[in-house]
């Protein structure tokens, strides 16, 4: 892992005060979008913003640290798992998490799938892709890329 650009990874990176940046931009403007109000959106981190960030954590029932973290950035509507521009992960058998997830449940609504919504991507989710795929005439290679998901419904940009 190469932990200097991680930005690319994680839409969630933990602020505290003191920090600075794009990051700390997005979050004064969610905090002022939900109403809390944390002074200039000027990207810094300061005692305006963890201000708003205690009245936030607080009203949604979170630890009141003033430290933002997955859990806050969630309930500030940021879905963590998705890196940005990517709601189309490639995935194949053998992958775990919330996009298998997510895809279960695609199949599953449309009559495909009828397993458990586990989030393993096992050798029934993997049937279920291939005659997902066949009926509708793309490659069946039993791998989600772009195609599939678009075909399941999903915007991929």
């Amino acid at each position: 892992m190469h932990h200097n650009h991680d930005h690319g990874h994680s839409l969630c990176p933990v602020l505290r005060d003191g920090a600075s940046g794009a990051a700390v931009k997005e979050l004064q403007k969610r905090l002022r979008a939900e109403g809390y109000n944390p002074g200039k959106i000027d990207g810094v981190f300061g005692s305006n913003t963890k201000t708003a960030v205690l009245s936030f954590q607080a009203s949604n029932n979170l630890v009141q640290d003033g430290i933002v973290g997955r859990k806050t950035w969630t309930a500030l509507g940021v879905n963590c798992n998705t890196p940005p521009g990517n709601h189309c992960p490639t995935l194949v058998e053998g992958n775990t998490g919330p996009a298998t997830a997510n895809l279960q449940r695609l199949l599953k609504t449309k009559g495909f799938y009828t397993g458990k919504l586990d989030g393993i991507f096992g050798p029934q989710t993997k049937a279920a892709v291939l005659s997902f795929q066949s009926s509708k005439n793309l490659a069946q290679d039993g791998i989600v890329g772009i195609k599939t998901w678009t075909a399941l419904g999903v915007n991929c940009f």
